[in-house]
């Protein structure tokens, strides 16, 4: 007698081979499911990397900063979002401003690991260069409530300008964004639904969505994509860029992007990184007079003559005119 055949046979009786591809076809099915679970993980997760504000907020709480410190010509402004969030903004006099003798006024947005506590510094200078200055915080951080977007930070920031530009002492015709990485995003899309006289905007980002390939997921699946690149071919305001040779979180050609975009544009190579942008002191000198000097041949400056209105968005409702690592403790606002 035989021994019994156990090998696998077909329906004619022939004994049946293992599939060659049969190994290789499992191993690319599990490689597929990891990288789908992956790709779902980013999409889920995207808005801690994007907007870091428990970084932020921890730096709050170690300095024991829960409430501000008074500061002349310094009120607060509370918006109350539709749904239920609510954010906090700081409107600053600037000097020599009031209704007889009303100022441009400058909107200074900062990065993804900041607080409005910490750009106190820039926005200081600022009014002590006789320009108001609004300086919005994002929900979610510091004592604003609420979960960020892009979506709901273009409409807290647009209803917070709102209530800036009803001031006496702003003259709306010299109104200004100053963003700095992820402010700068946010700037341009406020852009989109008011338009400035001019755009500051330090180490910017083209698009969050050229950062997926360092992840390696389509850019489909950024849903907080902050396109500056299509609002700058998108309007006529002035444009001043800045940004370090050095950046390793948003790298140089980010802005040499838009520059291509908007030939008009000014773009100042400063020898720095991100974080610590503008850089040294020399550096940072160059940076704040080619930026001021900026300002000043666009007629913005403070007692500058009235420049001619920019056109308004289509979108805008009233009808007058960093993902980036956590900060270093060196505050960027206390570098202007």
């Amino acid at each position: 007698m035989h021994a019994p055949d156990d090998q696998p046979r077909s329906a004619a009786g022939a004994p049946e081979r293992p599939s060659r591809w049969r190994r290789p076809v499992r191993l690319a099915t599990a490689l597929l499911a990891i990288y789908l679970a992956y790709a779902a993980m980013l999409f889920f997760v995207q808005g801690s990397l994007i907007f870091p504000r428990h970084h932020a907020n921890a730096r709050l709480a170690a300095q024991a900063l829960k409430e501000p410190t008074p500061h002349p010509g310094r009120s607060t402004l509370w918006h109350s979002a539709p749904d239920g969030a609510r954010v906090e903004a700081w409107f600053y006099v600037g000097r020599g401003r009031s209704a007889d003798s009303p100022g441009p006024l400058i909107v200074c947005l900062h990065g993804n690991a900041d607080l409005i506590d910490f750009w106190h510094p820039l926005a200081a200078a600022w009014q002590a260069k006789g320009f108001n200055v609004l300086l919005p915080e994002y929900r979610g951080y510091g004592r604003s409530t609420g979960t960020p977007t892009q979506h709901d930070l273009t409409n807290d920031t647009h209803a917070l300008l709102t209530l800036a530009l009803a001031r006496p002492e702003v003259d709306q015709a010299r109104l200004v964004y100053h963003g700095r990485s992820l402010g700068g995003g946010v700037a341009a899309q406020l852009a989109l639904r008011h338009e400035p006289a001019a755009l500051i905007l330090d180490c910017t980002f083209a698009s969050i969505a050229d950062f997926a390939a360092r992840y390696a997921v389509p850019r489909f699946l950024v849903r907080h994509p902050f396109r500056t690149d299509l609002v700058l071919t998108s309007i006529q305001s002035r444009v001043f860029l800045a940004h370090g040779t050095r950046d390793r979180i948003v790298p140089f050609w980010h802005s040499q992007r838009l520059k291509d975009l908007r030939p008009d544009a000014t773009l100042i190579e400063l020898d720095c990184d991100h974080l610590d942008f503008p850089g040294d002191q020399g550096e940072r000198a160059r940076y704040v007079q080619a930026r001021d000097q900026f300002l000043r041949d666009a007629g913005l400056w403070p007692n500058s003559p009235t420049p001619n209105p920019t056109p308004n968005s289509s979108n805008s409702s009233n009808s007058p005119t960093s993902p980036t690592s956590p900060a270093s403790p060196a505050s960027p606002a206390s570098r202007p």
